[in-house]
């Protein structure tokens, strides 16, 4: 009657031996979590725990029934992992973009409150999937810290990719690594200066990525406003006046995040069809 969740947040499970061996000479020591879904149940949170005992044959198992709508199982499943130390940063940050994405504006602001981390934190980690894939795959492989990593977004992808395999291969530090890219911007910034154009695809490129992330992070900056008025407005039910009020400047930013957002599609659009246009962003 069990079954797995409909996201799972690991990609690699790893190997579950161990928990069997542990599972069969003391038993399962701490329940699984489960919530009423259609035809039985669905794992929120123990899914290991929940292989190993099918791989060991059990027909039952211990579980605590709760209920939890799409968005609440999320939050327990990933907040589980985190304080496990489960997750590799890429699978964290495909757990974050998942959840901002299903659950819109403000997600990241309010993911964070219930992670127990910074806003920065979690836009810093959702940053790493704009890397190429290479890059992204060292990143699991524990090869470069995401600390690291993060500043390898201000790089294209070639960039990227062979100052990855450079950190890899010597063992640079995060101030090696922002050494390095420092003197690569003012090189390229001297070239511009001697004849290459605005539409010079890699600058382009450069400029979108970076463009794109600012606003991403206005965007997430004012969804936690949103967020906040929101619950500042419920606390208000007499005072229907301020009450109001406050909803009508929380609707203000929201259209002002929807126009942030048009201006990233419009930018990146543009990127794509005809870079030139470019140029007219100051």
């Amino acid at each position: 009657m069990i079954r797995p969740p409909r996201v799972v947040l690991r990609t690699d499970s790893g190997p579950i031996k161990g928990l069997m061996r542990s599972i069969q000479d003391k038993g399962l020591l701490e329940p699984i979590i489960v919530r009423p879904a259609e035809d039985g149940f669905e794992v929120v949170a123990g899914m290991r725990r929940y292989e190993a005992c099918k791989k060991l044959g059990w027909r039952r198992l211990p579980a605590h029934v709760v209920e939890l709508d799409d968005r609440e199982a999320f939050e327990v499943s990933l907040l589980e992992n985190i304080q496990r130390e489960t997750l590799n940063p890429i699978e964290e940050a495909r757990a974050f973009r998942n959840y901002v994405e299903e659950f819109g504006y403000g997600g990241e602001t309010e993911l964070a409150r219930r992670i127990g981390k910074s806003q920065e934190y979690v836009s810093r980690r959702i940053g790493l999937l704009s890397l190429p894939q290479g890059v992204q795959d060292q990143i699991m492989r524990r090869r470069i810290a995401p600390s690291v990593a993060q500043e390898l977004t201000m790089l294209n992808d070639d960039d990227a990719e062979e100052m990855a395999e450079e950190i890899g291969s010597e063992g640079l530090s995060l101030r090696e690594v922002r050494r390095i890219i420092r003197r690569r911007q003012a090189r390229e910034r001297e070239e511009s200066d001697h004849g290459f154009t605005l539409s010079d695809p890699d600058v382009t490129e450069r400029r979108v990525r970076r463009i794109s992330r600012e606003l991403n992070i206005a965007v997430a900056s004012l969804g936690g406003a949103v967020v906040r008025l929101g619950e500042v407005a419920e606390g208000l039910e007499e005072e229907w006046l301020v009450r109001d009020s406050i909803f009508v400047c929380r609707d203000n930013i929201r259209e002002q995040m929807n126009n942030l957002t048009r201006l990233r599609r419009k930018i990146e659009r543009a990127q794509e069809t005809n870079p030139s246009r470019l140029a007219l962003i100051g």
